[in-house]
């Protein structure tokens, strides 16, 4: 027990560090490992389908050109069919800010003289001001979202390197695995398996839970909008497949685009927007979480909250997205560490 208090306390020790070091030099190191990290991703979501053909005879090297083959079709239906759809939405949507800017205005300024009118005066100044920061926050967040699109359209080198990356750590995960396992001492060799295992459990369930909640919520969020007529009910649902992925915040911000745009038509619009959104979630919670997540990263909803607001705070989308997990997987080494079985 208390070789474990010394090596937990080194590792907090060297977590902290590693911490600081990460949160001073974000940008550089941001931009230097992403193509890594977006391949290591790859690559843990692809190997169970590798290990599939493994088991079925087929060579670890025939097992990922064959699971790369299929991902190579799934991209070439998803631009032909998919992203031509996605994409005349994004300009046609593009095109019209400048229009939906002064109609929210408008709206705005009703809400303000038809409800607002008979509040102090100083509430009315606090109302203009925030009304206009409102205003000019929206036309910023769509301009920067805009730019931000067309940044990694742009950045083709790692449209190029991620695959090759990805091949690589698919190839040889096993010559990694056993260079780590030379750097630990042979009597934790047990215990390290036993910890990966636990953490690629947390992760799998995590990842694959995700994954299937945000292709719900897409589809569904899409068909509902349609159905009500909403503008860019494609976009709006992909939008909220991406945000689904942040827990508890991003299910919350998906509503906003949808409210908006239905509001501009109609206040009905609006309303039934709002209502499809809730609904969305509403089945997604009540039938579909507790079936294939269930709690699976063991994390008080306190601690998933506090997780992403300083992810985010931290390292901006990149800790909103990993906040969670890299959370939860401290928590199970804590936890095999310190606890002695």
């Amino acid at each position: 027990m208390q070789v474990k208090k010394v090596y937990l306390l080194f590792l907090i020790i060297g977590a902290i560090g590693l911490l600081y070091f990460f949160i001073k030099n974000w940008v550089s190191i941001k931009n230097i490992l992403s193509p890594f990290f977006v391949s290591a991703l790859i690559a843990y979501l692809l190997n169970p389908m590798v290990k599939f053909f493994n088991s079925k005879g087929f060579s670890n090297f025939l097992s990922i050109l064959l699971v790369f083959l299929i991902v190579a079709l799934v991209i070439l239906f998803f631009s032909f069919y998919i992203l031509p759809l996605l994409i005349n939405e994004m300009v046609i949507f593009v095109k019209m800010i400048p229009f939906y800017t002064e109609e929210l205005q408008k709206i705005l300024l009703q809400l303000k003289f038809n409800y607002f009118s008979y509040l102090p005066p100083q509430f009315e100044k606090v109302l203009d001001k925030n009304l206009n920061v409102l205003n000019n926050l929206f036309a910023s967040r769509v301009d920067m979202a805009f730019k931000s699109t067309v940044a990694i359209l742009k950045d083709i080198i790692d449209v190029i390197i991620v695959p090759i990356i990805t091949f690589y750590l698919l190839k040889d995960k096993n010559l990694f695995k056993k260079e780590i396992e030379k750097v630990i001492p042979a009597k934790y060799h047990g215990s390290f398996s036993a910890l990966l295992k636990k953490i690629d459990k947390i992760l799998s369930k995590y990842i694959r839970a995700q994954i299937y909640l945000s292709i719900f919520v897409a589809i569904f969020t899409s068909i509902g909008l349609s159905l009500i007529k909403v503008k860019y009910a494609f976009l709006i649902g992909i939008l909220a497949g991406i945000l689904n992925i942040i827990p508890y915040l991003g299910p919350i911000l998906s509503i906003v685009p949808a409210v908006l745009i239905g509001l501009l038509d109609s206040l009905s619009k609006g309303f039934w927007a709002l209502f499809v959104c809730l609904l969305v979630q509403q089945i997604e919670n009540v039938f579909i979480t507790p079936k294939i997540i269930s709690d699976s990263v063991g994390l008080h909803p306190i601690t998933v909250i506090f997780s992403l607001i300083a992810g985010e705070e931290l390292f901006g989308v990149w800790g909103l997205l990993l906040s969670v997990p890299v959370v939860a997987i401290g928590k199970v080494i804590v936890t095999e560490i310190f606890i002695e079985k």
